[in-house]
């Protein structure tokens, strides 16, 4: 049930305004209880608006949550993403992808809650039906993943890869699982595994373990590899 003060706040809203204050509002329970287990009512009741008025902006969840993606796509972190792949393929870019990826997990979302509510969401996803998971891979990985393969192939040329065993399209999903699985320890207050390293050894130290198991040669990542001053390239 909508207090007064709601309706009258809802009724002042442009339809583009209130579609954004709903995505907003939603998060949260997202985040907390996941896609499945999620009512339309309990959205509804966030944002503060009938469930008719969610379903007027909004058909259906998954339409609710492909919105909210996309809002957390406005955040520093997808400036960053976007600006690396306007990056020119190469050993360099490729380092710099993969500290990236690793520094976007491993520091979590302090500082940025667009962020911590999308690991939220991933995680959360991952262990119901992965429908946003997918999702965001729809979005996101396609670019990404070619990207990181323009790279490969440039080290190549500049000598500067070894040859793996591994083919180069699982190399970039390894190298996202590592950073992934390290948030997932570090998630909890008490975080599952003590390290024993600052956030930012650990980024550093899982780069390195990252960037060798991809092939790239110990020298050439001595040589493009700048922790601190990638570190303020990291969303």
């Amino acid at each position: 049930m909508l207090t007064s003060d709601k309706m009258k706040l809802s009724s002042r809203l442009s339809s583009e305004d209130r579609r954004e204050a709903i995505v907003e509002a939603v998060k949260g329970v997202f985040a907390e209880k996941g896609f499945d287990g999620t009512t339309t009512r309990e959205l509804a009741n966030a944002a503060g608006v009938s469930e008719a008025l969610l379903y007027k902006h909004f058909p259906s969840k998954e339409s609710l949550y492909a919105a909210m993606l996309d809002a957390c796509a406005k955040g520093p972190t997808f400036v960053e993403f976007n600006r690396i792949l306007a990056l020119e393929p190469s050993s360099a870019t490729l380092v710099i992808m993969v500290h990236f990826t690793i520094s976007h997990y491993v520091q979590g979302g302090f500082g940025d809650v667009n962020k911590a509510a999308l690991n939220s969401l991933l995680a959360r996803s991952l262990l119901g039906d992965g429908a946003f998971v997918r999702l965001t891979h729809k979005k996101f990985a396609s670019a990404w993943i070619k990207k990181f393969a323009a790279c490969l192939n440039e080290a190549i040329k500049a000598g500067d890869l070894r040859k793996v065993p591994v083919r180069g399209d699982l190399r970039v999903w390894f190298v996202h699982h590592v950073a992934f699985s390290l948030m997932l320890h570090r998630h909890p207050k008490i975080p599952a595994v003590d390290y024993k390293v600052s956030a930012d050894t650990l980024v550093e130290q899982a780069t390195w373990f990252a960037l060798l198991g991809v092939g790239l040669k110990e020298e050439a990542i001595k040589r493009y590899y700048n922790p601190n001053a990638l570190s303020l390239l990291a969303g």
